[in-house]
């Protein structure tokens, strides 16, 4: 067994009944002949032993005391995890995207290894599609691009006994056994015992940032341009959210998005934030509902290093204004660009380790209860506005790659929605296209797709404005 970090377990935590805390990965495939679920589930009985969050449970510490611990598995029945759908008729975009909703809308069962994989076909198109499904608690962005790098190849015959020989050997492979009362106890004791003294390195850490923040704004320095949370307008997509969702998956030309990072001059990621926010602005303008002040976003931000590390989240997180409030498309994207850079100078600020260490002092019972009592309340409509939407963005394989010995044609990510905010996008790139998914609260924003369908018009308009 080996404990989750603070950082992981947070992510059960804040689970409620209408915020549940799971990453959906959807691969749009071109099957071949007798490709369906039976060759997902010969895959992932071959490649088990390579992804790791798909065989292992959860098990409380003592009384919830502390943080959980992941125990390996044995044996992992693969036909209570994969499932298969045909889609509705007439299997377009919209029945694709009714599915997919649903599925990521349903909660995992902490009683199993957290995942599920769902298996559509009756694509219209004649393609089909996989749905991966997997706990926030076992995967950040980079855990999740890992778990695909194992599960696809660069061959549609798959990986030689040698190749796979090879990815066993780089991947940690744990001793199943079920945890001792007397393990446990040692377990909670240790995490009780640590407290008091993890607690006394946290506050002067965090006393000292908010004083160097402070100065910062305050001199209007390196900071200058950036966002803060609890400064963010009221969007009409922001507050309480359901447990219902809808998705939608849009992508782009690469070319394009680098063609906007170009002439901005600063990175693929101001270019993502820059496409985001006019997509915002143009969907909120056709509903007379554009804030005077900027939509602000928080952008997960990966702090791994080259050094091995059993946590599977190791993230911050910054907050950026999206210049949803910038009429001209040219000066919007030059102010991202220098609330992207502020944005970092505040993370650099608080330091990469600072919410992981805090995390890590999270009480499981508290924090759990507080997360639900905050949801139930409906708190986040009381309060100024943390943050309008996350915004994430990985980078997928720049060249073709197989799933079960099916052409990849697309992959889509989506991220979980938060309280308060009910928009989540996420973004990856594959071959030569960008792949933005969306999902929200179904009472939040029910015409998701009006937003969706704002994305390539955003790219052009800010082509056409920077090449003006």
């Amino acid at each position: 067994m080996h404990a989750l970090s603070g950082l992981d377990a947070s992510f059960l935590y804040f689970e409620t009944p209408t915020m549940h805390m799971q990453v959906v990965g959807v691969v749009l495939v071109d099957p071949v002949p007798g490709w369906g679920r039976e060759r997902v589930l010969e895959l992932l009985r071959e490649r088990l032993d390579l992804v790791p969050p798909f065989r292992r449970r959860l098990h409380s510490a003592a009384l919830r005391m502390h943080h959980p611990v992941w125990v390996e598995l044995d044996h992992v029945d693969l036909d209570e995890h994969v499932s298969a759908v045909t889609c509705p008729a007439p299997g377009k975009h919209e029945q694709l995207m009714t599915l997919v909703a649903d599925f990521a809308a349903v909660k995992l069962d902490r009683s199993k290894p957290l995942w599920q994989v769902l298996v559509i076909d009756g694509l219209a198109d004649g393609r089909a599609a996989v749905v991966f499904k997997v706990h926030h608690c076992a995967v950040d962005g980079v855990a999740a691009a890992r778990i695909l790098s194992n599960l696809v190849d660069l061959d549609p015959a798959g990986r030689s006994p040698e190749q796979l020989a090879e990815a066993r050997a780089l991947t940690e492979i744990g001793t199943a056994a079920e945890p001792t009362m007397q393990a446990m106890v040692a377990h909670t004791a240790r995490g009780l015992l640590g407290w008091p003294v993890g607690l006394a390195r946290v506050l002067p850490k965090t006393g000292q940032s908010l004083v160097r923040l402070v100065r910062s704004h305050g001199g209007g320095a390196a900071t200058s341009g950036g966002a803060l949370p609890f400064t963010a307008p009221r969007a009409l997509f922001n507050g309480r959210i359901g447990a219902g969702r809808k998705v939608e998956l849009v992508d782009v030309a690469l070319d394009d998005v680098k063609a906007v990072k170009k002439a901005a001059g600063g990175t693929f990621n101001d270019a993502v934030m820059a496409i985001c926010g006019t997509a915002l602005r143009r969907y909120l303008a056709a509903h007379a509902d554009v804030p005077d002040g900027s939509l602000i976003a928080v952008v997960p931000v990966s702090v791994r290093g080259g050094e091995s590390d059993d946590s599977a989240n190791r993230t911050s997180a910054m907050f950026t204004s999206l210049a949803t409030d910038v009429a001209d498309p040219k000066e919007r994207l030059a102010a991202v660009r220098r609330s992207n850079t502020a944005g970092k100078a505040v993370h650099a600020t608080f330091g990469d380790e600072l919410l992981a260490q805090a995390a890590q002092l999270a009480p499981p019972n508290l924090t759990s209860l507080a997360a639900r009592f905050y949801s139930a309340t409906g708190l986040a409509e009381r309060h100024p506005v943390v943050h309008n939407v996350v915004i994430s963005n990985v980078a997928g394989p720049p060249f073709q790659v197989y799933l079960a010995g099916a052409p990849v044609q697309a992959i889509f990510p989506l991220g979980p929605v938060l309280e308060g905010s009910g928009l989540n996008i996420t973004v990856i790139s594959y071959r030569d296209r960008v792949g933005f998914g969306l999902i929200a609260c179904a009472e939040r924003l029910p015409d998701l797709s009006a937003l969706a369908a704002e994305v390539a018009g955003a790219v052009d308009e800010l082509l056409e404005a920077v090449h003006a």
